[in-house]
């Protein structure tokens, strides 16, 4: 019998995090021996290194931003496809509609496309009984002002209805800074680009209390909570670090795990990894966005070495495929993302960063910039500077760790 062939849509052309679970994903799934498909736009295959395709056994050119094109080539008569899955998000719509096509294990394509609109996502979370911020969507300047008038005193959040990696995002305290927070809707972001245009945009007020997320994995239909992280932001919302365990008391992290199950189950998710961001405020916890994919930032790395023997991806395989997962172990270790930001001007030079690398407790590291780059403003998730991971027994330990690691690299700038 030939060995099952698992479809990944989106795989090529990724952040260096997305390169990784890439990666995680081939080697746990061909352990497996699931043979892998990959399917990419042309535009991405032809500038993908031959290492990064290499991570899959042979690929497919396909728009996987696009339910109408995946649609047509499932009805092309396509070789025979046992799974799909996908690790990013602009991808996770053509997916559910993939699977559905082909008959496979899969989201409802409905369920998936509420949970990418975002302000359909916490409609239903509303009508089923979750605390939820208010929220309007709005065409122009008008209407959003006119709910900022309807909810003062503020402050509210102005995003884009479907984004992600906190591409225009803004923190608006008065009406009057209003109009450039919807400047930044003027251009597109290029995570953004194979996206259309969209006519609206998101108003929300906005929530005051801690950022967390619950990372985790639906089997069997049933929602299971692998980690709740702790994470930090800049002042626009873009992450600084995130750590696995999250140090949360038991109380309130129960609390987090039930609702974040709950909450799954309400908008419909029944298979895959997901990624849920929430906030613990004096009230309890109030669910954030949802993300039908495991999270950025490398914490499906974090997820991974909290639980020693953990295969994250190939669980997900085994439950695509109708097999029985092993056990998931239990969390006995810490582990930490620190991402690190270059001051403004031309980088010189870069001191420490090999001797990092290098570190026996750093498991993953990647420098974005290089001598002669121009740093400015950082405005979303994907122009950091540099970013690494670093496992360690024990919260108090990695916190350490990181903080003495991020304080042996300088940027030179001038």
């Amino acid at each position: 019998m030939a060995d099952p062939t698992l479809l990944v849509m989106g795989h090529a052309g990724m952040p260096a995090w997305g390169r990784d679970q890439i990666r995680r994903l081939s080697e746990q799934a061909r352990a497996r021996g699931v043979r892998l498909l990959g399917a990419d736009t042309p535009e991405s295959l032809r500038a993908s290194p031959a290492e990064e395709l290499g991570l899959v056994d042979d690929v497919v050119a396909l728009d996987v931003h696009d339910a109408r094109a995946c649609r047509a080539w499932a009805a092309s008569g396509p070789p025979r496809i046992d799974a799909v899955l996908t690790v990013r998000e602009l991808s996770a719509h053509p997916t559910a509609v993939l699977a559905r096509e082909l008959g496979l294990a899969g989201n409802d394509p409905e369920a998936v496309l509420r949970i990418r609109t975002k302000d359909l996502c916490r409609q239903r979370l509303r009508e089923s009984g979750f605390p939820q911020p208010g929220s309007a969507v709005c065409r122009n300047a008008e209407e959003a002002e006119r709910f900022m008038r309807e909810t003062g005193p503020g402050p509210w959040i102005v995003k884009p209805r479907d984004g992600l990696a906190s591409i225009g995002v803004s923190l608006v305290e008065r009406p009057r800074e209003l109009a450039a927070a919807l400047r930044k809707f003027e251009t597109t972001a290029p995570a953004m680009s194979p996206l259309p245009p969209s006519s609206s945009f998101l108003v929300e007020t906005f929530v005051d209390g801690d950022e967390y997320s619950a990372e985790g994995i639906v089997l069997d239909g049933v929602p299971q909570v692998l980690a709740l992280t702790r994470k930090t932001v800049t002042d626009g919302f873009i992450s600084t670090s995130q750590r696995v365990p999250s140090g949360l008391d038991k109380v309130t992290a129960d609390e987090a795990r039930d609702a974040v199950a709950r909450g799954l189950t309400a908008v419909g998710v029944s298979h895959g990894i997901f990624h849920i961001e929430l906030w613990v405020t004096a009230a309890g916890v109030v669910l954030g966005e949802f993300h039908i994919r495991g999270g950025g930032d490398y914490i499906h790395a974090l997820v991974e070495h909290a639980r020693p023997g953990l295969e994250i991806y190939g669980t997900l395989v085994d439950d695509l495929l109708g097999r029985a997962p092993a056990p998931v172990p239990d969390a006995s270790r810490a582990a930490r993302v620190e991402f690190l930001f270059a001051p403004a001007g031309r980088l010189r030079a870069v001191h420490g960063w090999e001797e990092l690398t290098r570190h026996p407790a750093v498991i993953a590291a990647h420098l974005q910039v290089a001598p002669g780059d121009v740093i400015g403003e950082v405005k979303d998730s994907f122009n950091r500077s540099a970013v690494f991971v670093a496992g360690a027994d024990s919260a108090e330990d990695v916190d350490a760790l990181a903080a003495s690691l991020s304080s042996r690299v300088t940027f030179e700038t001038v």
